[in-house]
């Protein structure tokens, strides 16, 4: 069985290669956005299609998101935080740093009412009407993720000096992600692959939540706090999975195995993987490995970081590879080198 291996491009990377604009009209507006999903794939054939990338003519996808750039930020601005939009960069939440009294009033909207969810229901009503089904690869945002862009930073004091705002916010943030994921799943098998778009070759009815800043608390915040609602998330949607893009997954991965079922996690490039493996035992592990090192890493090197990461991170039928956040700064033969050295190590 070979290891599957997948890489994401940064916008900046499409925008330079494909000329496709991520401004709102990219995430907004239906047409553009098929026209641009389009061009891009094509993109990739051009680049990369004899290592069996893009497709050399690809046919309109009723596409909700993307699977092609990582970006988060529709949860955040249902609950009330600008979001500031961009050519070549993923849009950037503004925190909306929300006091002590409001984040108590702060309660789930009724998407029904709800103007940023229209935006985004009209875009389903159409897909629906023009293809009969939905890819859905809307960023499923972690809970933590969603609290932080309500709050700022003062949600870490949060943890110790009010315990009830903390949870009152988690609450929040998870029964949106619950109602968003319900409608969600109506209208799409998939869900994840705007969280990491390895699943669509995994675990494709994976959902996938983005725990991007865990990797900033402890494990004793994260089982006294997040651990709860992220069951909540997992008993709602299986099989569950977790994005974990920090440095350290291991430091919480004792927490992690106490989620319920658990059946895919996502390794962040530096992470101890041997650890996370011993302790989270047999489900899919991704290993991600760092954009950044891959910009210059010789070859040698390149191959002895592949072969580390499965030696540590097997058995291989349970493990996967990706690179994520590739810019234009990265060479097309470092990308080749990473796809053709993890297909060999499989």
């Amino acid at each position: 069985m070979s290891v599957q291996v997948d890489v994401t491009f940064h916008p900046r990377w499409w925008h330079k290669n494909s000329n496709v604009s991520f401004n709102e009209k990219f995430f907004y507006d239906v047409d553009y956005r098929i026209e641009a999903d389009i061009r891009m794939r094509k993109t990739l054939y051009e680049k990369f299609g004899d290592l069996g990338l893009g497709e050399e003519d690809p046919k309109p996808r009723p596409i909700l998101g993307s699977d092609l750039i990582a970006s988060g930020f529709l949860y955040s601005g249902i609950l009330g935080c600008k979001v500031r939009y961009s050519d070549a960069d993923p849009p950037e939440v503004v925190c909306a740093n929300l006091d002590e009294e409001s984040i108590m009033k702060l309660d789930v909207p009724n998407l029904d009412n709800c103007e940023a969810w229209s935006r985004i229901q009209v875009q389903i009503d159409r897909l629906m009407k023009d293809f009969g089904y939905i890819n859905s690869c809307i960023n499923l945002m972690g809970i933590q993720n969603i609290a932080l862009d309500v709050r700022g930073m003062e949600f870490f004091i949060d943890y110790y000096t009010n315990p009830d705002l903390a949870n009152h916010l988690l609450d929040v943030c998870t029964r949106l992600s619950v109602d968003i994921g319900k409608r969600l799943k109506k209208v799409s098998k998939h869900l994840s692959a705007g969280v990491t778009s390895i699943v669509s070759k995994t675990i494709p009815d994976v959902y996938v939540t983005s725990n991007c800043s865990v990797e900033m608390v402890s494990l004793d915040i994260y089982e006294n706090y997040l651990l709860k609602y992220d069951n909540i998330l997992a008993e709602e949607f299986k099989p569950f999975g977790i994005h974990h893009c920090g440095k350290s997954m291991e430091h919480v991965a004792e927490g992690y195995a106490k989620v319920k079922n658990l059946s895919f996690a996502e390794v962040g490039a530096g992470s101890d993987i041997k650890s996370v493996r011993s302790i989270l035992g047999d489900i899919h592990l991704n290993a991600r490995y760092s954009p950044v090192k891959l910009m210059d890493v010789s070859e040698e090197e390149l191959k002895k970081d592949i072969c580390k990461l499965a030696e540590d991170g097997k058995p291989l039928d349970l493990l996967s590879f990706s690179c994520v956040g590739i810019d234009e700064s990265v060479p097309d033969r470092q990308v080749r080198n990473f796809i053709r050295i993890c297909r060999e190590i499989g």
